[in-house]
């Protein structure tokens, strides 16, 4: 049995509680929360804490489950990598490349396994794509578009939020970094509980393949749709569509029916197991921090 341990239980929090409880091999061994209903979103055996420095050195845990705001992430994984406690952390990394960067070496002198939970990695039909790809010779471009109406936070904007989902899609693809980047349109619509707009971000990868990324918090309907055009063929993969991998006439693919947070969580506890751990590791989720950092109008001032 592997016990997991949570730090945070808002509304990506809950949803691990939800995955956890349905894995068979694994437990949610302790919360770490403030909220006072947290006792009610978990059974009993779990172990409720208010501060998540109580998961070092207590053997409460075999891994730890990051699902706070990235502002905190830099001083909790970094906690946890000094102590050798396998780590799942979501996306983005952090707000900060410089705080990326530290944690990057930090692991480098403290190995210790650290998955980055960029949720659409793990989804069955990008999975197909990808396996696809292999068919249709070499990628000519990409569209990507994500967003919905919110989440608005104060301190970042969508291109943070659903930024990472596309740019993760784009390098675990190709394989390779952009050699140039930039925002292309940026429409600041501020909201009552944050910040809103919409984002177009360019990016130029090796033999001039073009990557377009659209992104949103002020959309009327959430969207997550990721087209890549081949020599041979197109490939669509549309999260909100009936079929989500289709190809250039419509014609759909079969793809395995699985929440892709429940194939991320079984990607972390077999990590946790010794399996494989191919996906974990911080380059790639250093790299997205790198892209959207010196992609914002900001970077440089």
């Amino acid at each position: 049995m592997i016990r997991l341990g949570l730090i945070g239980a808002g509304r990506w929090g809950k949803n691990f509680i939800r995955t956890i409880r349905r894995l068979d091999g694994v437990t949610l061994s302790a919360l770490c929360s403030r909220h006072p209903d947290s006792r009610g979103l978990v059974d009993s055996p779990c172990t409720i804490l208010r501060d998540w420095h109580d998961l070092v050195g207590n053997d409460l845990c075999d891994g730890v489950i990051i699902a706070t705001p990235p502002d905190t992430h830099a001083e909790i994984l970094g906690t946890m990598i000094h102590a050798h406690l396998p780590s799942m952390v979501e996306k983005p990394l952090t707000l900060d490349l410089r705080e990326a960067l530290d944690l990057q070496q930090l692991l480098r002198q403290y190995p210790t396994p650290v998955l980055v939970d960029h949720t659409y990695l793990f989804h069955p039909a990008y999975r197909e794509l990808k396996r696809l790809s292999s068919q249709l010779g070499p990628i000519r471009s990409i569209q990507s578009e994500g967003g919905n109406h919110g989440p608005f936070r104060p301190n970042y904007t969508a291109l943070w939020d659903y930024g990472p989902h596309d740019i993760s899609l784009c390098l675990d693809l190709l394989g390779t970094s952009p050699v140039r980047m930039e925002l292309t349109h940026a429409d600041v619509l501020p909201q009552k509980d944050g910040i809103g707009g919409s984002y177009e971000l360019a990016l130029v990868f090796p033999d001039d393949v073009t990557a377009t990324i659209r992104v949103s918090n002020v959309k009327r309907e959430k969207v997550r749709r990721f087209a890549v055009e081949f020599v041979g063929g197109r490939l669509v993969f549309d999260d909100l569509a009936p079929h989500k991998l289709a190809n250039a006439t419509g014609t759909p693919f079969l793809v395995p029916h699985e929440l892709p947070l429940t194939r991320a969580v079984q990607t972390f506890v077999e990590g946790i197991r010794g399996g494989s751990r191919q996906m974990f590791g911080l380059d790639l989720a250093v790299e997205i921090v790198r892209i959207l950092y010196e992609a914002q109008p900001d970077s440089q001032s």
